[in-house]
This record gives C-alpha cells, structure tokens and sequence, in this order.
C-alpha cells in the first residue's frame, strides 16, 4: 500500500498562505489596533447611473432605459442600453482594474478623464476611460444583421463614444 504523501519541497505552504492571511488581516487595522476606527468604504457607483438617457439616447438615436448585467466576474457590473429596432447597442461597464496604456490597448483621446483609450472594431468601438479611481468603458455595438444598419463612419462612433464619456466623466 502506498501513501500519497506531499514532497518535501511543498511543506512550507501551509505555513507560508497562513503568515500571507496574518500580514493582510493586520493592514485592516488603524495604528491604534482598532478597526472600528478604519476609514469608510466609499459606496459603490450604480452602472446605470453614470449616464442618462438623453445622454445615451444621442448615440444610439433614441432614450433608452438601461438594463443592469452583473457578470461573474468579480468588481464587474455592466448596464446596457438597446435600440432593438436600428439593430444597436451602447454598454457602460465599471471596471476592476485600472486603465493604462498596460492594460487595455487604443488611441489616446485627450480631454476625456485622466487616461481615455480608444479602440476600433469592426462592429462599433471601445472606450476606456480613468477617472480618478473610477474606471470605466463605454462600448457601442451594431448588428450587421439588422435592416437598419446605421452607416457611421468609425470617427462617429469615437465621437458619440468620446462625448458620452466626457458626461460621465464630469460627474465622477
């Protein structure tokens, strides 16, 4: 009979992700070593909220209620606003990771937060944009399937997208 035992080299481990949780648990404190006292956490910003309807409406050609998407990724919430009819869509996502020219790839748009990117494709356009700690895109979508393709050119789309960011942006 053999037993299943852990080589040597990993024996350590046990011991080592306790001495990680220890360090990361004791940040949590003030010097004082009470977390009463630890600053509040700023509430999070509701997706939908960022931009209104007039706001969204201008790009894709009529108000639009948005719709909040939690995905299962973690720190993401998406709020999505449709024009069923014209066949497009506008997505504003709050992201969990800061936005640079590291993390996403694009075009730097000047006046548009502290860091705007922006990126072409072949179906609508991405917008990445960092607002003090609040990072965002803003994404605009066409069906090529639908009757009603609209027939923008790519500097539109960046336009309507370069222009609803900035609203949201002022706000933030």
């Amino acid at each position: 009979m053999t037993r299943s035992r852990r080589p040597a080299r990993y024996s350590f481990l046990p011991g080592a992700l306790g001495l990680v949780i220890l360090f990361a648990l004791g940040g949590c404190a003030t010097s004082s070593g009470d977390s009463a006292h630890a600053e509040p956490t700023k509430p999070a910003l509701d997706v939908c909220a960022l931009a209104t309807e007039e706001e969204v409406g201008a790009v894709l050609s009529q108000p639009a209620k948005g719709r909040r998407d939690d995905t299962t990724l973690p720190g993401l919430t998406q709020c999505t606003y449709v024009n069923a009819a014209k066949g497009r869509t506008v997505f504003i996502t709050l992201l969990p990771y800061e936005v640079s020219r590291l993390t996403k790839p694009g075009t730097p748009v000047a006046g548009v937060g502290d860091v705007a990117l922006y990126d072409e494709a072949s179906i609508g356009g991405h917008l990445y944009v960092r607002k003090g700690s609040v990072n965002f895109a803003v994404n605009y979508a066409f069906d090529p399937l639908a009757r009603e393709i609209p027939h923008e050119h790519s500097s539109q789309i960046r336009d309507h997208l370069e222009t609803l960011a900035r609203a949201i942006a002022s706000r933030l």
